[in-house]
């Protein structure tokens, strides 16, 4: 008895540790935007997190001092939006969105060029997703969950 006790309670902190760990829920499927429309507003207002992000960490993999992008193309660029549920009260973030970015060219230090895509995956609040970065209010709105970065041969 006490044995079937210890399994449930281990079960249950394992299922809450995972989903607290996320901060998510999510909700139905992830559908890729595929007008050209709505997927260039959601990339526009991502931009400047994105340039932000990528250059982070092209800078720290190969001691960059200087990066240059190339691209992508717009129709190139590839889109998926989820609706989530945060396990908290507070309902912050409304949606997930990836974004694979496939760049033409980077240059770094003005030497070495490469190929490269990179992934970007944000908790967003849709809400104030046309709220300029100036203003301040997208801030906490906008959270960086996960990037994955890649260079073509």
């Amino acid at each position: 008895m006490k044995k079937i006790f210890l399994m449930i309670v281990m079960i249950f902190f394992f299922i809450v540790g995972n989903a607290s760990a996320s901060g998510f829920i999510e909700l139905g499927k992830e559908e890729e935007v595929k007008e050209y429309a709505p997927k260039m507003f959601i990339y526009e207002a991502l931009r400047t997190w994105m340039i932000h992000d990528v250059s982070d960490y092209y800078e720290k993999k190969y001691e960059a001092k200087s990066v240059g992008f190339f691209g992508p193309k717009p129709e190139k660029i590839r889109i998926w939006i989820k609706d989530i549920k945060p396990n908290s009260s507070d309902r912050i973030h409304t949606h997930i969105v990836r974004v694979y970015l496939p760049y033409e060219k980077v240059i770094i230090n003005d030497k070495k060029e490469m190929k490269a895509a990179d992934t970007f995956i944000y908790a967003i609040n849709a809400n104030l997703l046309s709220s300029c970065p100036e203003s301040g209010k997208s801030e906490k709105e906008i959270k960086l969950i996960h990037s994955y970065h890649k260079t073509v041969p």
